[in-house]
């Protein structure tokens, strides 16, 4: 050995007292040990030292090592540990019992509750009442059952809150060989969101395609982009000569000004319907109605109706009504002419009558049945257009000012207070208008203020009449309304009745005998609206 070598250096440890302790438990580790080898003996000092120096190398290295190897470990567990808190789904520990032993903090914020406190609890208060006995068969099926089980549960939080949850189950020993259950838990409300919603397509898909109408979807430039096959059937055009096509090329060309006036409403205000007139690809020309809806702004749908049938029927309806209105003139006119001769003969009878009571008397009797036949020819003349122009929206007030305009009664007072009311009726609706406020003048006596009035209902709209006249007697309300009334004025509540009932607007008189006359419409829904700015 040399005086050169340098005398290795100690560890320094973290407690004073701990270099002590190595060396003694050493030592008794040393004197344990068998005895040196003879080997040892034949070396010199300086080789001995050289071994141990040595081995003193081998030892540090190892330490480096092991020292290496613990912080890799530590390193190791750091990221699954984070990997196991953090991880954006949730791990539960679970005994045979199902009671929580172990639970990472992204499932306890699952669950809406701090983690010391769901240590220990049963799992089962977090489950959905409706899904417990579900649990419980889960449960025992991971016991039972060395692969792993998946089960959906709605989970329930602390606030009572709940969202669906995929469980995946597997059964596990603990370090002590105890049974454990771990699960992993997730939030699937995303996923439910997505199966709905293609569920939901799938449904809506299965709807278009089965429709007995026309459903049509085209981009803002009028090309269609999906049809169904009622669509196909209604056009005779294949699905895919459809899909090659715009609207336009389906409209000869006197609707097309229509047409790009309805798809511009549409655009603009997010739905609209229309009749428009198109061309089969047999060429013929028919109807369809439409009922359109902008879904976003590229892209619309519509669904039409092949009205051809019916358009043909009102065709044919409106040729037969012209030709009765013509027949209707000519027997009129014929009526009045023998009217009038018949007039004069009784007059004649009644000069060569001259002194012969009953037989003046009869002719009497006569002259007021030709005066009654006389009304009957001019209600016959105001009302032979019933029904033959469709229906169309009339402004309350203005039609009803319309009525008053045939009428003198400055000396009565009037108030119409529907302002913007309108309603879906026959175009004869001013002359319904104008009967009533005859009615009035005629029967009411001593009137001296009408007025007109609407209120809103669940079922649609009541508008009133009333005057401040007599009145009507309750056994003469319905009476007033039957076409048998002699009474040549009140007749005309009979016509009043059929105008409304053809769109379904319902009248009947409801005041009180000597307070007035009260008749109220009333207006279903869907026939009346309000405009402008009432609306």
């Amino acid at each position: 050995m040399t005086a050169g070598k340098k005398k290795p250096e100690e560890k320094k440890t973290d407690t004073p007292g701990s270099t002590r302790s190595l060396r003694d438990n050493a030592e008794e580790h040393l004197a344990r040990s068998p005895k040196s080898s003879p080997e040892l003996k034949e070396k010199s000092p300086g080789q001995l030292i050289h071994e141990l120096q040595v081995h003193q190398i081998e030892l540090e290295t190892q330490a480096e090592e092991l020292r290496r190897a613990h912080l890799a470990l530590e390193e190791s567990r750091d990221k699954y540990l984070s990997l196991y808190e953090f991880a954006p789904i949730g791990y539960l520990t679970l005994t045979d019992t199902a009671l929580i032993a172990e639970v990472n903090l992204f499932g306890a914020a699952l669950l809406g509750i701090e983690r010391k406190k769901l240590l220990n609890a049963r799992f089962r208060k977090f489950i959905a009442q409706k899904d417990s006995e579900r649990w419980v068969q889960y449960f025992m099926d991971v016991l039972d059952q060395g692969e792993k089980q998946v089960c959906t549960l709605m989970l329930k939080r602390v606030d009572d809150s709940m969202f669906p949850a995929r469980l995946e189950g597997v059964r596990a020993s603990d370090s002590n060989g105890a049974t454990i259950v771990r699960v992993t838990f997730s939030d699937i409300s995303d996923i439910w969101q997505i199966e709905a919603v293609a569920e939901s397509e799938k449904r809506l898909r299965s709807y278009i395609d089965n429709a007995p109408d026309g459903v049509f979807i085209a981009d803002e430039t009028g090309r269609y982009l999906e049809v169904n096959p009622a669509a196909c059937l209604i056009t005779g055009y294949k699905k895919e000569e459809l899909l090659a096509m715009r609207i336009p090329d389906l409209l000869p060309p006197e609707s097309l000004e229509a047409s790009a006036k309805h798809f511009n409403e549409v655009i603009t205000s997010g739905q609209g319907s229309g009749e428009l007139q198109f061309r089969h690809k047999d060429g013929s020309l028919r109807y369809w109605s439409v009922d359109a809806v902008r879904l976003s702004p590229t892209r619309f749908i519509g669904f039409v109706k092949d009205i051809t049938v019916r358009k043909q029927a009102e065709d044919s309806l409106r040729r037969v009504n012209q030709k009765l209105n013509v027949l209707s003139q000519l027997t009129r006119t014929e009526l009045i002419s023998q009217i009038f001769l018949l007039d004069g003969y009784v007059e004649m009878a009644k000069s060569y009558a001259a002194g012969q009571d009953r037989i003046i008397e009869t002719l009497q009797k006569g002259e007021k049945a030709i005066r009654l036949l006389r009304g009957t020819i001019a209600y016959s003349k105001d009302y032979q257009d019933m029904g033959v122009t469709p229906p169309v929206w009339q402004n309350v007030k203005r039609t009803m000012l319309f009525g008053l305009s045939h009428l003198p009664i400055s000396n009565i007072n009037h108030s119409l207070e529907t302002e913007n009311l309108e309603v879906f009726a026959d175009p004869l609706l001013e002359k319904a208008c104008q009967r009533l406020f005859e009615n009035s003048l005629a029967h009411g006596g001593h009137v001296s203020r009408i007025r007109v009035w609407h209120t809103v209902t669940p079922d649609g709209v009541n508008l009133f009449f009333e005057d401040d006249g007599i009145g009507i007697p309750v056994e003469m309300k319905e009476q007033i309304f039957l076409h048998d009334d002699t009474r040549t004025s009140v007749r005309g509540l009979f016509f009043i009745r059929e105008i409304l009932d053809i769109t379904d607007i319902s009248i009947r008189e409801t005041g009180e005998m000597g307070k007035g006359a009260r008749f109220e419409m009333a207006v279903p829904r869907g026939m009346w609206r309000i405009t402008g700015d009432g609306a």
